[in-house]
């Protein structure tokens, strides 16, 4: 994958298929721009086996596949920047993905649409609470889904996915991760 938004999308559809209600999402520039870290949490059911063995690019929970890279991809994408990745449980009780990347590192994918990333989850996924944090030099912002919805059902699902990607690409200007 080009662009680390798109792995991200693909822990996030890990994530719905595992049942998750509640999923996190952590964008971290630190000060020096140094080091990114993305890190997704969630609720759902966890791993059912070893990380080792979800990080084995030959194995798969999907019926009618026989490569399981997503992961796998995820973790070299890190490495390849002389980065790290992290595989483990949640304090939720589901699944914990972090990967760093040294920020200038010539070899780190860009960071990509992650506003289109989180359109194309909220619209196929609407009851989803969805959590965004982002870190960057000039502050930091958090972002519920929930927020961009109301009880009384006024705001149509595809209006509170668009508004919550509106507010995604608000917050990373913002903070300066992205123009």
């Amino acid at each position: 994958m080009r662009e680390l938004s798109l792995h991200i999308l693909d822990i996030l559809e890990n994530s719905v298929r595992a049942d998750a209600t509640h999923i996190s999402v952590t964008l971290e520039l630190d000060e020096a721009e140094t080091w990114l870290t993305l890190c997704v949490e969630d609720n759902g059911k966890g791993l059912s086996v070893t990380p080792d063995q979800a990080l084995d690019p030959f194995y798969t929970t999907k019926t009618g596949k026989r490569t399981g890279l997503g992961l796998s991809l995820f973790k070299a994408a890190a490495e390849q920047a002389a980065g790290t990745f992290q595989l483990g449980q949640s304090p939720s009780g589901g699944v914990s993905v972090c990967a760093t990347f040294q920020y200038h590192n010539l070899d780190r994918a860009p960071l990509g649409d992650m506003a289109g990333t989180f359109l194309a989850l909220l619209l196929s996924n609407p009851d989803l609470h969805l959590v965004f944090s982002c870190v960057g030099p000039q502050g930091a912002f958090s972002l519920q889904s929930q927020d961009d919805s109301t009880e009384d059902g006024e705001v149509s699902p595809f209006s509170a996915a668009r508004n919550f990607a509106q507010r995604t690409k608000e917050a990373l200007c913002a903070v300066g991760i992205s123009k």
